[in-house]
């Protein structure tokens, strides 16, 4: 416990969040805490660089916190920025950021398909940063295109942690060599990795794989934190217990497996597309991750919106041709706007109905109906096995 002379500091990847409860938020384990009024209070007060004051019922409180490494005592106080803000409800977790649609690669497979090339200013980047921290945002993802291909990438790069939350880049790998994985200052790098040699290059293109590779290699090097995404299409099919391996091997901790969405060049390259009952099986290969939702009775997407690389904002980036209004108008206000669908909404009457919310609704409304199920979640759970 703290002697008379020293104080109690939140740790630097600690914050307070205000959310539909009061939370403490790690950005380096992507961990959140549940508060009551009273540790809230405590922590605040520590916040400010006061003395709280300490009682019984705090000490096993206080050895908790020590334990994950959420404080640390000091002789000095340390005050800290505090975002004081509630969110809205629902509330806005996540926050992807098509910073450009700019690309160094033509994916086979990819929902954006042809268009001009667009960037959001270092300005507008800078305005969403601000606005998601104030709306007590979690986890930010900067996606594209390719994120590095952005002008200004780099600076905005150099103040991503000065914000309260965590932010993940979204990237291909192709780019990031031994001296981008050391500049980075993103708190977690995701590796699009769309099967063993073959099937990546079926997708991404000749000599993609071992760059994607050497990526994984040099962030861990820098002690950046590596996770993976995966696209099941007709060309990885028989790699994905060779993949598995190859991660464990490589000890990803974290690994998102999904089915793409048939817009953009997919719809071309229909030699790559698998139906529900062939893919669902392999959405079972993914691990790891943390879901921080708290929106029961929602479908997807009940945390979470994008900001397309014209400045627009939508529910995700596939409902990019469906926005719910511009950047310029604040994100808060889009946000409200953002449109949602409640589960007992949907015409799908299956036990797994709490697990896999439906699914995603763009796959849905373009297999048949916003209010369906989605197919490839229904294999996935086999519901569909003996008609049901």
């Amino acid at each position: 416990m703290p002697s008379a002379n020293r104080l109690i500091n939140l740790s630097p990847h600690a914050v307070l969040k205000h959310l539909e409860e009061r939370y403490l938020y790690d950005t380096e384990k992507d961990e959140l805490y549940e508060l009551n009024e009273d540790g809230y209070q405590f922590l605040l007060r520590a916040c400010r660089g006061e003395r709280p004051p300490v009682r019984g019922e705090d000490e096993e409180f206080i050895r908790f916190c020590l334990s994950e490494n959420l404080i640390t005592f000091s002789e000095t106080p340390s005050p800290k920025k505090i975002v004081l803000n509630p969110s809205p409800v629902p509330s806005l977790r996540y926050l992807e950021v098509q910073i450009t649609n700019r690309c160094n690669l033509r994916c086979r497979h990819c929902y954006i398909g042809e268009s001009p090339p667009q960037d959001l200013s270092r300005e507008q980047i800078q305005r969403v940063l601000e606005q998601f921290e104030e709306i007590q945002g979690l986890r930010l993802l900067l996606s594209g295109g390719e994120p590095l291909r952005h002008p200004y990438f780099w600076e905005v790069n150099e103040i991503l942690r000065d914000y309260a939350f965590r932010s993940v880049l979204l990237s291909n790998g192709t780019l990031i060599s031994k001296e981008v994985a050391k500049r980075l200052r993103v708190h977690e790098v995701q590796i699009s990795l769309d099967g063993m040699e073959e099937g990546h290059e079926s997708l991404r293109g000749k000599g993609t794989f071992e760059k994607a590779i050497m990526a994984i290699d040099h962030l861990q090097e820098a002690n950046v934190r590596v996770s993976v995404a995966t696209m099941i299409h007709r060309r990885n099919l028989s790699e994905f217990d060779r993949l598995a391996s190859f991660l464990q091997s490589k000890n990803i901790e974290e690994w998102n497996v999904d089915v793409p969405c048939v817009e953009g060049r997919l719809k071309e390259n229909e030699d790559l597309q698998v139906s529900p009952s062939e893919a669902g099986r392999f959405l079972g290969y993914g691990f790891g991750g943390g879901f921080h939702g708290s929106a029961e009775n929602s479908t997807c997407g009940a945390h979470l919106c994008a900001i397309m690389a014209n400045g627009t904002v939508c529910k995700c980036g596939l409902f990019s041709r469906e926005p719910a209004g511009s950047i310029e108008e604040g994100l808060r206000a889009c946000w409200a706007r953002i449109p949602r669908i409640s589960i007992k909404d949907l015409t799908c009457n299956c036990t797994m109905i709490e697990e896999c919310r439906g699914g995603c609704r763009y796959r849905a409304k373009t297999q048949n109906d916003l209010f369906q199920p989605d197919l490839y979640q229904c294999y996935a759970r086999e519901v569909l096995k003996g008609g049901e």
